[in-house]
């Protein structure tokens, strides 16, 4: 260890590394918080008040999950074969699905076409219209 050399010493006493026997615990700085406060007094409620309320059909402001259902039941596997018919059903509807959706996309993207055609030939006509013929006799 007396042949160290510099760099060696320091990558191995970095600071902010905690050990056991350490004679010095690492300074945290802290931070300065200089925004003003947005909490509200008086709006906490207490537990047994919550419960009271929840008791009597008070709804509060908490988010709650809802739980999702689905409806295909996962089956119950006991063997490789029926593994693999499972496999291949759900292979096949996912390709179903995205066929589905392949098509959806496109009729949406036609629908959305004939709109746009539509509104420029609109466009056409109401700028043919705002054009003053030319008259021949200047």
């Amino acid at each position: 260890m007396k042949n160290q050399s510099k760099t060696t010493k320091k990558s191995h006493s970095n600071p902010r590394i905690r050990k056991q026997f350490s004679e010095t615990p690492y300074i945290f700085k802290g931070e300065i918080n200089t925004k003003p406060s947005l909490t509200v007094p008086d709006l906490t409620l207490s537990i047994k008040q919550l419960l009271t309320n929840h008791s009597r059909g008070i709804t509060s402001d908490v988010g709650h999950n809802e739980p999702m259902y689905f409806d295909t039941e996962i089956p119950i596997i006991d063997d490789i074969t029926d593994l693999d018919a499972f496999r291949q059903d759900i292979k096949a509807r996912e390709k179903a699905l995205s066929l589905k959706i392949k098509q959806e996309n496109e009729k949406h993207k036609a629908e959305q076409q004939k709109k746009y055609n539509d509104h420029q030939t609109a466009l056409k006509q109401e700028n043919e219209k705002q054009k003053p013929e030319k008259s021949e006799n200047l």
